[in-house]
């Protein structure tokens, strides 16, 4: 066992912060208990924390893992949205914890570009589940496993499907088992000598809505909660919504019959995750390491879920743009046990946080904080009072730029194509029904919140703000498209 902890970072796909058991606002049954069934990542917060208020800086998964993996926000490291630039960045987490001595290995999703850019992995086992990369290291094996007959989406559903049903094939042939068994391989095949890293990231939640059939027998007779709906839904969508939509599509009015199974997959998705977990973990007690690691688990993005008509992510509401955070201690780390933790955090903050449990320098570069400062104070005056997410618009909907910031309990979001704003009161509307910027009782929030978002985007060269006023501008990354179109990024 080394003297410094390993680390076990586990990261779901387009996962909602609010679908995870422990948290305050998830769904709930006709008893008032959580309806999504995580038991497994619930038990984080026994030895640990939940950040109640994380939120992606980008929700999209090129944009959002960027950051994370470098420690700055979209702005600073080129992708304020989906652009398909070769990643080449002088410091990342694992680049940096595999110098410190670390065994830095990926069991499942990344979304580096070029594909099989290791970006500071030592070794990865790959699913990508990109339309230009066919031949990752999961794609393969299910070819074998199924001599060529099947693959991931033989099913006709697609990566970005609404439409739902159970998995097609075998439990252990779906990519979240697939997943599992490539990190328990790799902890009985790691260098004993040294301290590890293991990213172990899953594709699901992400679409297609597949979840094995007992996953989807778990959810599909129960009662689901109905879609949130906002009093600007009218205003802010206009005649966008499609009377027949596509299967793929970003704004759909769906039965709720439709709705309904979506939300009974997506929900037995995360559960099969949770079940999956306990595997890992209890591979960690039977090598003797699990008192030895520190553990966090987070998504890169949330899914919308059908809230205000929208499916998929890249949008500033809570369904895209917040995300689960929870982390576990090694039994040896002194740190308050217990806690739900509601100021604003966001993605760029894992790697210092990391490194510093790892007692690795956080290099200059990086522009996020300690999650662990925040542990030891959660009420410390000199955290961030905002914390600042955005997405630029994209070829498949030009007027979806989104910025928003958040503070904790208010949230003010302004789009920067059309110049409409939003102001949201999170602790008394959790769902975003209620827009609050004209509502005089609000009215210094929302000049609170102006403000600082022009003090943010000051000096941005897409010229967000002229004569010290936010100025709605139409531009943004020449490559930005569709935030699931990885053809241009071969």
């Amino acid at each position: 066992m080394s003297d410094r902890p390993n680390i076990l970072f586990v990261m779901t796909d387009q996962h909602r912060g609010d679908c995870i058991g422990a948290d305050p606002d998830s769904p709930r049954d006709g008893d008032g208990r959580s309806l999504v069934h995580t038991p497994n990542i619930d038990s984080f917060v026994g030895n640990g924390a939940l950040f109640t208020r994380a939120y992606t800086p980008a929700p999209s998964c090129i944009p959002a893992r960027r950051s994370l993996l470098t420690g700055q926000t979209p702005a600073t490291n080129g992708a304020p949205g989906w652009v398909t630039t070769p990643w080449e960045f002088e410091h990342t987490l694992p680049g940096e914890l595999r110098d410190a001595g670390y065994q830095t290995k990926l069991a499942g999703k990344i979304h580096s570009i070029p594909p099989r850019n290791h970006v500071g992995f030592e070794s990865m086992d790959q699913h990508e589940a990109l339309w230009n990369h066919p031949n990752d290291d999961y794609t393969q094996w299910l070819e074998r496993e199924s001599d060529g007959k099947y693959d991931e989406l033989s099913t006709g559903l697609g990566r970005n499907s609404w439409d739902p049903r159970p998995w097609h094939r075998d439990e252990y042939e779906h990519p979240t088992n697939w997943t599992t068994q490539r990190a328990l391989d790799f902890l009985d095949e790691r260098d004993e000598t040294r301290p590890f890293f293991l990213n172990l990231s899953y594709v699901r939640p992400h679409t297609p809505f597949d979840p094995p059939q007992a996953y989807w027998d778990m959810y599909v007779d129960r009662d689901t909660p109905d879609p949130y709906m906002g009093d600007w839904v009218d205003d802010v969508h206009g005649d966008k919504i499609p009377e027949y939509p596509a299967i793929d599509a970003w704004l759909a009015d769906l039965p709720p019959t439709i709705v309904h199974r979506a939300r009974a997959a997506y929900y037995g998705l995360i559960t099969h995750i949770d079940q999956q977990l306990k595997r890992v973990f209890d591979k960690l007690m039977t090598i003797g390491e699990l008192e030895n690691t520190f553990v966090v688990f987070c998504s890169d993005h949330g899914e919308m879920l059908g809230d205000h008509h929208m499916w998929r992510k890249s949008y500033a509401y809570e369904g895209s743009a917040r995300v689960p955070l929870l982390v576990q201690f090694p039994e040896s780390m002194e740190a308050p046990r217990q806690q739900l933790i509601d100021r604003p955090v966001g993605l760029e903050d894992l790697m210092p946080t990391l490194l510093s449990v790892a007692d690795v320098e956080v290099p200059e570069t990086v522009e996020g904080r300690n999650l662990l400062d925040l542990i030891e104070d959660p009420d410390r005056e000199d955290w961030r009072e905002w914390y600042h997410g955005e997405h630029a618009a994209g070829s498949y909907d030009p007027e979806n730029g989104c910025q928003y910031l958040i503070d904790g309990t208010m949230k003010y979001v302004w789009n920067p194509v059309t110049g409409r704003e939003l102001l949201f009161d999170l602790d008394e509307d959790p769902g975003e029904e209620r827009d609050l910027t004209t509502d005089s009782a609000y009215a210094e929030d929302l000049e609170r919140g102006r403000e600082a978002m022009i003090d943010r985007l000051s000096g941005r060269s897409e010229g967000f703000v002229e004569d010290g006023q936010l100025s709605p501008t139409d531009a943004g990354p020449e490559d930005v498209g569709d935030p699931d179109d990885c053809a241009s990024s071969s």
